[in-house]
């Protein structure tokens, strides 16, 4: 890396010592400084008033940094010491600031992978804006989500103000001296429209101003203004109160800035007039123009569709008119290279799918739906055709499908009967009853199929089923005592929690629904009573379940529907649904009997749970997150394997995005688990008020969570059972950190404190024997021991085949033990190594750290490499010879540890972190008092030089792992704490063995 210099250093040598930011443009300072307009266009001269006169009064030397910007942006720039605050970038920012407007550090780093420091280094780059200035922008790489290189380019290609290369740096360079000499301003992002918003801010005359995205994005009124059409920051920060809050906090310059990094992603409503998740709903070309790179979210897409007069609301008819519209526009392709359905006969295996469709009219749909299903699943499907008497083009519809089976009906028979002939015609061992009026979400036949595949007792599958319009039609269905039939959730956002996780269900309409053929041939199909048509799904899926098989519900089925997209609900059709709810409900009366007074929450699930818990974490516990999430995230899954319904409550609110937080939701927690990704400790009390008497547990994970959820349980009502799980104590981590600095601490105080409202739990437990032993001496009764689930996957590489030190660890805050335990290893061990060893072994410092919290000191250093958050970190426990864990004050008990010793690699740690576990130094691990970074030092080099004593701590260490972590023993415990008899006893001492 460059090494940092003042910023006059910088500026007197020609070109800056080759950094891009740092070089002093005369033309550019003259021009933009009315008081150096008058003096000689020498360099020399210019660069003399910009040191002794112009850096103070807020200019800048080049168009790459804005002075006034950068001051007001970060306070550290006003500091004493610095001549400017470009002096304050050149010696110390550039590091980790931005240094213009227009280009976000996080955002060019997030889009840029391949830029590590190394990469930088190698190519001489000072930083990434550095490189952005040199190569990014001319590789259209984009550093600001409001200025992307090629739409700039093709703005100007379309005006004819530009055909070729640019003559010198780039997009980037040309657009900034391009807005300093008054020209036009084009559209350069899809985020922002410079003549919508200069036509509303007219200061954007004033000279200090560069243009319209300038006083954007630097005007000391960040909040005041809206950046284009369809989006409204009023709005935006009253409908969104958690938007508002980060705001309020400094984490973004205003609401559009939320919406632009996660707003947008999560589907929020930007303006009143803007019904975007509808909109989207509507337009599943947008999600896959985002798939495919063009753009970054689905907002971006549907400004450049309809720049200025986005719909406000999409109401149902006109989407039902617009799906239709697709189905026509499509014909011409589907029609051009028609629709293979062949299945290949003996002896080849015969289809595992046969799909039953009924039609009559509607070819185009018919068409759609066909396209969509061929398109779905890529195996052998039987298709069976059922024609109610058509007139339409479906006549000649046999033309297009190739190895279809049709039944050609005289007369419209009605969908039953035309259904029941079709099942006659199946031989494949699942079949699917698809409506000709929908279109089908990626992965949907598969998804069901593997369903159905999972359990011999699933009789059934269905899923999602969404309107045209963009809500819910069903979520599965439900029957009441009276025997109607309701979709659950109808009209809900499709990716509310409560539509998002697996369950048994009533049963799933015939729009799409997935039956074992065998099955569906011992029930004899549809009850011919029920002809022509209604009820006759839910009659159905009430015999599968009396039959002993489920009816399962699975979100991973999406499917798009068209609704009465085949029928209309005439007079006639409305009285055929009376007569055959009528006779549906004496079939089943005794069944629904039982249902008299019960809750469409009740009603939404048919499994017979052990329990329902409501588990609350700080938040989502995902894996990669650290810090004892990998432990909530076991306990989860313990609780859901074993027969408990859960439901996942992050107190303050899910950690990502709205996409990848349900995508790490489907990597990491249990399918049947309720996840509320939308909810925060203020849906506390409202979410326990609905659900009062459904949850017979609450687990609370941290203490410092059961303190904040006390009222929201008071203001509820909430009498519910609970589990406190301290996952680890504050006060003993507080206790070891004052004795660090060499402070008092009244530790008996703090436990007092942090342990609170404790007595009334069912249960408190602790992951370690010493912290057990501090809650019970507090008197607490009902206190249990719950460690850590881990299983030995030692790698095969040998000492001789490992090189390197490993650092794994989460840092959630600027407080945080592991961040303590970095700056510490590096400023203080490190040198001491160097001692120890004539070639300090290269350091790889890896695991989750949270936004705004970089350990960017650390890639300055020789032999360390940041690898940042890793997906599969097996490859960096195969690869490293030593584990180093320098911890120096913490509470609980360290996962990282569990972990290295269960992959196999011998392990440098704390005395502290080696009692925690209960082991010691030389037989597990080699260990030495926090603070001892020479003794640390020693025992590194000893451990890294000595491979018999390598391979003796690796053996005991894994032993310890498999004798004391096992995952099966981890599960059973858990089970006894929600399940076992202890769980109802008020005079347990301690729900598990200790």
């Amino acid at each position: 890396m460059i090494e940092p210099r003042p910023a006059a250093v910088y500026l007197a040598h020609p070109e800056g010592y080759g950094v891009s930011w740092a070089v002093f443009d005369a033309a550019w300072y003259r021009a933009r400084n009315p008081g150096a307009r008058a003096l000689a266009t020498e360099r020399a001269v210019l660069l003399r008033h910009y040191l002794e006169h112009g850096a103070a009064a807020g200019f800048s030397p080049n168009p790459f940094f804005d002075e006034a910007w950068y001051r007001a942006t970060h306070p550290a720039a006003r500091a004493e010491g610095f001549a400017s605050g470009f002096d304050h970038y050149c010696r110390a920012g550039f590091r980790q600031l931005c240094g213009h407007w227009l280009f976000d550090e996080q955002f060019y780093r997030a889009g840029s992978a391949d830029l590590d420091e190394a990469t930088l280094a190698r190519h001489g780059c000072a930083n990434r804006y550095d490189h952005y200035l040199k190569a990014g922008q001319r590789e259209g790489r984009a550093a600001h989500p409001f200025f992307v290189p090629a739409r700039y380019e093709a703005a100007l290609v379309r005006c004819g103000e530009r055909a070729g290369a640019f003559d010198a740096g780039g997009p980037f360079a040309d657009f900034l001296r391009r807005q300093a000499a008054g020209l036009r301003e084009p559209r350069v992002s899809p985020y922002f429209d410079p003549d919508f918003y200069r036509a509303r801010t007219p200061e954007v005359a004033e000279a200090r101003w560069l243009g319209a995205l300038h006083h954007y994005l630097a005007n000391e009124s960040p909040a005041g203004r809206d950046p284009l059409a369809q989006f409204s920051e009023s709005f935006y920060l009253a409908a969104h109160p958690d938007a508002a809050a980060a705001v309020a906090r400094g984490d973004f310059r205003n609401g559009y800035a939320h919406f632009v990094a996660y707003g947008a992603r999560e589907r929020r409503r930007p303006a009143a007039e803007l019904d975007f998740p509808a909109w989207l709903a509507a337009h599943p070309e947008a999600e896959a123009a985002v798939a495919s790179g063009l753009y970054r979210d689905g907002f971006a897409y549907l400004v450049d569709l309809a720049p200025a007069d986005a719909p406000a609301e999409i109401a149902e008819a006109a989407a039902k008119a617009l799906f239709r519209a697709g189905a026509e526009a499509a014909l011409p392709a589907i029609a051009r290279r028609g629709l293979d359905f062949t299945c290949p006969g003996p002896p080849a295996p015969g289809p595992a799918l046969s799909v039953v469709m009924v039609v009559h009219e509607q070819f185009a749909l018919t068409m759609q739906a066909l396209a969509s299903l061929r398109e779905n699943f890529a195996g052998p499907i039987e298709l069976v055709l059922a024609d109610n008497g058509s007139t339409d083009a479906t006549r000649r519809i046999g033309a297009l499908l190739k190895g279809a089976r049709l039944l050609r009906l005289e007369a419209n028979e009605g969908f039953l009967t035309a259904a029941n002939r079709a099942l006659g015609e199946t031989r494949a061992p699942a079949v699917l009853l698809l409506n000709n009026d929908v279109t089908l979400a990626p992965g949907a036949v598969a998804a069901a199929l593997a369903r159905l595949d999972s359990e011999a007792a699933i009789g059934a599958v269905g899923g999602r089923v969404i309107r045209s319009h963009g809500r819910l039609q069903e979520a599965g269905c439900t029957v009441g005592a009276d025997g109607h039939a309701r979709g659950y959730l109808r009209d809900a956002d499709p990716l509310a929690p409560e539509a998002l996780f697996v369950r048994d269900v009533d049963f799933c309409s015939a729009v799409f629904l997935l039956v074992r053929a065998d099955l569906l041939r011992r029930l004899g199909g549809f009850d011919p009573r029920l002809a022509p048509a209604y009820y006759e799904d839910a009659d159905l899926c009430l015999r599968i379940a009396a039959a002993g098989y489920r009816v399962v519900y699975d979100p991973a089925v999406t499917v798009r529907h068209l609704e009465y997209g085949s029928a209309a609900l005439a007079a006639e059709a409305e009285a055929q649904m009376r007569r055959s709810h009528a006779r549906f409900h004496a079939t089943h009366a005794a069944t629904l009997a039982a249902r008299a007074g019960e809750s469409a929450l009740a009603a939404r699930d048919r499994r017979r749970w052990r329990r329902r818990v409501l588990f609350l974490e700080d938040t989502i516990p995902f894996r990669h997150l650290g810090s004892g999430f990998v432990r909530a995230n076991d306990v989860v899954a313990a609780l859901a394997a074993a027969g408990c319904h859960v439901g996942v409550f992050p107190v303050n609110g899910a950690p990502a995005p709205l996409a990848e937080t349900l995508l790490l939701c489907a990597r990491d927690l249990p399918e049947t688990a309720e996840v509320f990704h939308d909810r925060t400790l203020a849906d506390l009390p409202a979410l326990l008020r609905e659900r009062a008497g459904f949850y017979d547990l609450l687990w609370i994970s941290r203490t410092h969570n059961f303190a904040r959820i006390r009222p929201a349980l008071a203001d509820a009502g909430s009498a519910t059972a609970m589990v406190l799980d301290t996952e680890a104590l504050a006060s003993a981590r507080e206790a070891v950190r004052a004795a660090l600095a060499g402070e008092r601490f009244d530790l008996g105080a703090a436990l007092a404190e942090e342990m609170a409202g404790a007595q009334a739990c069912r249960a408190v437990l602790a992951v370690s024997q010493g912290e057990v032993a501090l809650l019970r001496g507090l008197g607490l009764k009902r206190v249990g021991l719950l460690g850590t689930a881990r299983a030995p996957a030692p790698g095969a590489a040998s000492f001789a085949q490992r090189q390197g030190l490993l650092f794994l660890g989460a840092i959630h805050a600027t407080d945080s033990p592991n961040l303590d335990a970095l700056g510490w290893f590096l400023d203080a061990v490190l040198p001491r190594l160097a001692e120890e060893m004539e070639a300090v072994p290269e350091l790889t410092i890896a695991g989750y750290t949270a936004p705004g919290i970089a350990p960017d000191h650390a890639s300055a250093r020789p032999g360390v490499r940041l690898a940042g958050e890793v997906a599969d970190l097996g490859p960096l426990y195969a690869r490293a010879r030593v584990f180093v864990a320098p911890t120096r004050f913490a509470a609980g008990t360290p996962y990282k540890l569990h972990e290295a010793a269960a992959f196999g690699l011998p392990i440098v740690a704390t005395a502290l972190l080696a009692q925690q576990m209960g082991w010691h130094d030389g037989e597990e691990l080699l260990a030495g008092p926090a603070g001892d970074a020479a003794g640390m030092a020693r025992r590194i080099a000893q451990l890294y030089r000595d491979a018999i004593l390598w391979n003796r701590l690796r053996s005991a260490a894994l032993a310890r792992i498999a004798r004391e972590n096992a995952p099966i023993d981890f599960a059973r415990a858990v089970e006894r704490v929600v399940i076992g008899d202890d769980f109802t006893n008020d005079a347990m001492v301690s729900p598990l063995h200790d």
